[in-house]
C-alpha cells in the first residue's frame, strides 16, 4: 500500500503566529525587548504613583498596604522584568551576530525560555489583583513579611518568580554553549567582543546565583503552604545571617556585568578606537562578577541582618568596587583621550549618563560603609538614592543607549536622533533630580519605603523635587517611545549605519534567517574597524 506524505501545516507561517512558534534567535530576541517595554510602561506608571503618593505631607492617595504593595511591584518589574529580560534579549538576539554563528546553540530552549519569562511576569502582574494584594515585602522577598502576608498574592508573585529562574537558567546555559561552541573561525577569547565575553562571565554568574536565589523564593513558597516546616527560617524576627545567600540581591547586582559589556561596546564605536587596555576590561568585568558575593555579605551586614562592625563594612565595600572603579576608568580614560574626535550620537550621550550614575553609585557606596551606622543612614531613603544610582540608573541609560545602538540591526530602521538624544538628556537630568535630593533625605532620617513626611524643614520641598524629577524622567521615557513608534516609518539602516566594530554589522539590516552569506576575516576585537582600515591603506596605495 502507497503512502503518500501529508502537507505540512501553514497556520504558523501567519503574520502573528510566525513570531509566537519561531525558534529564530532574532525574532525571540526581539519578542524579549518588547515584552520588556510593556513592563516597563506598567512599572513607569507605578513611579508617578509612587512619588504623588509624597509630593504632600500625609498624602492620602495611597492607603500604606497598597504603598508598599505598589514599591514591591515597581521594584520587581524594573529588575526583574525590565532590565534582566534587557539583556537577555540583546544577548539572544545580538551575540551569535557579534561571534559569526549562524544561529543560537540550542534554539528551542530559546524559545522555551522566552515564555517561561513571559508567563512568570504575566503572574507576577496578576498578583496584584490575586486575595491580599500584591506582596508587599520588596522586590527581593525578605521575611519574615514574606512568610506573615496573608492572601494569595504573595503565592502567585513567588511563582512568576520562580519561572522567571528557570527561564534566566535556560538562557544562560544557551548562551554559555553558544559562545564556547559556535564562534566563529579566528575568533579566540582574545578577540572575542566585549559584550559577548560580558554575557559569557554572566551567564556563568547565573547558573551559579539564579539557583541559590530561586531556592530561597520556593522556601518561602513552601513555608507558606506548610507553616512550621521551616522553623530554621527565622531567627526571632530577623532572617537567620546564614540564609541570606538565598535571596536577590547579588542575582540583580550580576547583571552589571553585561551592562559593562554594553557600555565598552558604546564607548569603543564612538570614541573611534578600542577601549583602553581592552584586556584589563575584560579581567575587570571577570571580578565584577566574582566579586558579586562580597556584595552579599555587604549587604547581610549593611542591612541589619548581621551585626558585624563598620570596619567590616568599609573593607568589604572598598574590595567589592575594585574592580568596578577599574573599569569605570579604563571606560572614561577612552573617552577622554578621543574627545577631539567623539560622536555625539544619542546611544553615546545614554552611555555618559550611565557612566556619571554609575560612579555616583560607587562613591554613594563608601559613604554608606564609611557614615553609615554614625549618621543613621541605613534604612534611610540614602540606601535607596543608593540603589538606584549603582543599579537601575546606571542600567536604565546604558540599556536605552544599546537598543537605539541595535535598533537598526533587529528592525532595518534608525530611531529619531533627536527624540532619543532628547530623551537622553532628559532621563538624567530627570533620574538625578529624582534621586539625589533622596540622599538628603536620608540624611535627614527619612526612611526607606516611607509613606509620608513632615511638612517641617526642607523635607517637603526635597520631596516636591524628587516627584518632579519624576515626571521629567517619564518625559523622557516618552520621548523615547515616540522615537520606537516613528521608526516604522524612519528611514532605512543600511548594514552599518554607525561605522561599527563588530561582526553583526557585516550581514544586512534584519539579518536573513542563516545571518550570514558570508564572513569577514577576524583580526582582532574589532574585524570591521580593521577591515575599513585595511581598504583604506589599499586605496591610498
Amino acid at each position: 500500500m502507497s503512502s503518500t506524505t501529508q502537507p505540512a501545516a501553514d497556520w504558523h507561517r501567519g503574520r502573528v503566529a510566525s513570531w509566537l512558534v519561531s525558534i529564530d534567535h532574532k525574532r525571540i530576541g526581539a519578542l524579549y525587548l518588547g515584552c520588556a517595554g510593556v513592563f516597563f510602561v506598567i512599572a513607569g506608571v507605578l513611579t508617578l504613583l509612587i512619588r504623588l503618593q509624597m509630593t504632600r505631607p500625609d498624602a492620602s492617595i495611597l492607603g500604606s498596604g497598597t504603598y508598599r504593595g505598589v514599591l514591591t511591584m515597581h521594584g520587581t518589574l524594573l529588575v526583574f522584568f525590565v532590565l534582566l529580560p534587557v539583556v537577555t534579549g540583546l544577548a539572544t538576539y545580538i551575540v551569535p551576530l557579534m561571534i559569526g554563528a549562524r544561529t543560537i546553540a540550542l534554539p528551542g530552549s530559546a524559545a522555551v525560555a522566552l515564555w517561561l519569562f513571559v508567563f512568570g511576569g504575566a503572574a507576577v502582574t496578576l498578583s496584584a489583583f490575586a486575595g491580599g494584594g500584591a506582596s508587599q515585602a520588596g522586590w527581593t522577598g525578605l521575611p519574615p513579611l514574606a512568610l506573615s502576608q496573608q492572601g494569595n498574592g504573595v503565592d502567585l508573585w513567588l511563582m512568576g518568580l520562580l519561572l522567571l529562574a528557570i527561564s534566566l537558567l535556560l538562557s544562560a546555559a544557551n548562551l554559555i554553549a553558544t559562545i564556547r561552541g559556535l564562534r566563529m573561525d579566528g575568533m579566540e577569547w582574545s578577540n572575542t567582543p566585549m559584550f559577548a565575553w560580558a554575557v559569557y562571565v554572566w551567564s556563568w554568574l547565573s547558573i551559579v546565583l539564579v539557583p541559590i536565589a530561586a531556592l530561597g523564593l520556593l522556601v518561602i513558597l513552601l513555608e507558606r503552604s506548610f507553616s512550621g516546616s521551616f522553623d530554621f527560617f527565622l531567627d526571632g524576627d530577623t532572617v537567620e545571617p546564614k540564609l541570606i545567600w538565598l535571596f536577590g540581591q547579588s542575582f540583580a547586582y550580576a547583571a552589571l556585568v553585561p551592562i559593562f559589556g554594553i557600555l565598552a561596546e558604546l564607548v569603543a564605536v564612538f570614541a573611534g578606537r578600542a577601549v583602553a587596555n581592552a584586556r584589563l576590561l575584560g579581567q575587570a568585568l571577570v571580578g565584577i562578577g566574582g566579586l558579586t558575593i562580597a556584595l552579599v555579605l555587604y549587604h547581610t551586614y549593611s542591612t541589619g541582618v548581621g551585626s558585624k562592625p563598620s570596619v567590616v563594612l568599609l573593607l568589604l565595600a572598598v574590595v567589592a568596587t575594585i574592580p568596578s572603579v577599574v573599569a569605570l576608568w579604563l571606560l572614561k580614560s577612552t573617552l577622554w583621550t578621543a574627545r577631539a574626535s567623539l560622536r555625539f550620537t544619542a546611544p553615546l550621550l545614554f552611555a555618559g549618563g550611565a557612566i556619571v550614575l554609575f560612579g555616583i553609585g560607587l562613591l554613594s557606596a563608601l559613604v554608606l560603609a564609611i557614615f553609615g551606622n554614625d549618621r543613621g543612614l541605613r534604612g534611610t531613603a540614602f540606601g535607596v538614592a543608593h540603589a538606584h544610582y549603582l543599579l537601575w540608573g546606571t542600567a536604565l541609560l546604558a540599556m536605552l543607549g544599546g537598543v537605539v545602538y541595535w535598533w537598526p540591526k533587529v528592525f532595518g530602521r534608525l530611531l529619531g536622533q533627536t527624540l532619543t538624544r532628547w530623551a537622553a538628556i532628559l532621563l538624567f537630568i530627570g533620574f538625578n533630580c529624582t534621586f539625589f535630593v533622596q540622599f538628603l533625605l536620608g540624611d535627614q532620617g527619612q526612611a526607606r519605603g516611607a509613606t509620608s513626611f513632615s511638612a517641617d524643614g526642607s523635607t517637603s520641598a526635597y520631596n516636591t523635587i524628587s516627584t518632579i524629577g519624576a515626571f521629567v524622567t517619564a518625559l523622557g521615557a516618552i520621548f523615547f517611545l515616540l522615537a520606537v513608534l516613528r521608526s516604522r516609518s524612519a528611514r532605512r539602516a543600511g548594514n552599518d549605519p554607525w561605522l561599527a566594530d563588530t561582526i553583526e554589522w557585516y550581514t544586512t539590516s534584519p539579518p536573513p534567517p542563516h545571518n550570514f552569506d558570508s564572513l569577514p576575516k577576524v583580526t582582532s576585537a574589532r574585524p570591521l574597524a580593521d577591515l575599513r582600515e585595511a581598504i583604506r591603506t589599499r586605496n591610498a596605495i
